[in-house]
């Protein structure tokens, strides 16, 4: 087959802008392989995509569309209530739109995968749960993908205790009297999560492991359906975000028993932390972060890194957080890779010595 004239043309185009004298050598010698041109021209081309200024380039411009944030749960979920304003700062600050994505269901593995196999542009990001990156693997019964080699963790957005509620039907006014209450009804109190192995229905679990009681899991997709099951009686009890609980709990339609970080909530200054309440050596904290595909370039990774971390920095931003029981986390993208992996293994440890499985 012959190489069409215009073709070559092209190629020794390339050639001679880049050895111009001896690319005229090479065209003056009769007897030269006009494929050999070809691979030499290919090769420079190969070698400049490869240069360091080239590979640098998409990082040096970025962003400059939009970005897309993937949340794996319903809008007003947790995980929904913290990505929309930094969603909303961080399109201020780059001057583009950044757009949030609820893609719910499966604890987050439906959103976790798109960005796992998205382009590894900086363009799509998951925003939401430690939980579905250190817990999910361990209690799920299939997994689309390997959360620690697909995904790179870019920045935490902040870590949180929850709250221990009841509805307000409930005949307990303490953890003391829903320990005992449950003890002396065991199974007949059932309390809800947004889904097996979520954060919170792995609080649970660790709670009821701590008092030694039993109480029956009901695992919602949705949010929205979850908490109007709470707030209507049909839900018993539920460790929860105080960004959702914290206005029903003022309202009077749920009740705080305890927080369940190792201090007391800085917002909530007279509830007790449910180890204070009486159950011994129970703790839960849990964070919320940004992770894109495994093969986005470090320089990107460092630079949204830093984006974000401005705006979680700004004063408004760190107030909402604050009133949402939500510390700052500050912390590298390498800081925050260590972190993950250390909470994958503790997990991953407390769930086998519970004897927890997919679907309990």
């Amino acid at each position: 087959m012959k190489i069409q004239p215009r073709v070559v043309s092209r190629s020794l185009g390339v050639l001679s802008f880049a050895h111009r004298p001896f690319a005229r050598r090479l065209s003056n010698h009769a007897a030269f392989d006009r494929w050999t041109v070809v691979r030499l021209s290919l090769g420079c081309v190969s070698c400049a995509l490869a240069s360091p200024t080239f590979a640098q380039a998409p990082a040096a411009s970025y962003p400059s569309k939009a970005i897309r944030v993937f949340v794996g749960f319903s809008p007003g979920s947790n995980s929904d209530s913290l990505a929309r304003p930094m969603a909303n700062r961080l399109s201020e600050t780059i001057g583009h739109p950044v757009v949030v994505d609820n893609r719910p269901g499966a604890s987050g593995n439906i959103a976790l995968e798109l960005v796992a196999r998205s382009a590894p542009d900086g363009y799509a990001v998951f925003s939401g749960p430690g939980s579905s990156i250190t817990t999910n693997p361990h209690m799920q019964e299939k997994m689309p993908i390997d959360v620690l080699r697909d995904l790179v963790p870019i920045v935490p957005m902040g870590q949180f205790s929850a709250l221990l509620v009841v509805h307000p039907s409930m005949p307990v006014k303490s953890v003391g009297d829903l320990v005992a209450l449950a003890r002396r009804r065991p199974g007949a109190i059932n309390y809800g999560s947004p889904g097996h192995g979520t954060g919170f229905h792995l609080a649970t679990e660790l709670f009821k492991v701590r008092a030694g009681i039993q109480a029956t899991h009901v695992p919602y997709a949705n949010a929205s359906a979850m908490l109007g099951d709470l707030l209507s009686g049909r839900v018993d009890m539920m460790i929860f975000s105080a960004i959702v609980m914290a206005p029903h709990v003022k309202s009077g339609k749920l009740r705080a028993l305890a927080t369940t970080g190792r201090a007391r909530a800085d917002a909530m200054p007279n509830l007790p932390t449910i180890a204070e309440a009486g159950v011994a050596d129970y703790e839960y904290t849990g964070f919320h972060g940004i992770f894109g595909p495994a093969a986005l370039p470090r320089e990107i990774v460092d630079r949204l890194s830093a984006l974000i971390q401005k705006v979680l920095a700004m004063p408004d931003m760190r107030e909402f957080y604050a009133s949402q029981n939500v510390d700052p986390m500050v912390m590298t993208p390498a800081e925050f890779a260590t972190r993950v992996r250390v909470e994958n293994e503790k997990w991953g440890r407390l769930i086998r010595e519970a004897g927890l499985k997919a679907g309990q």
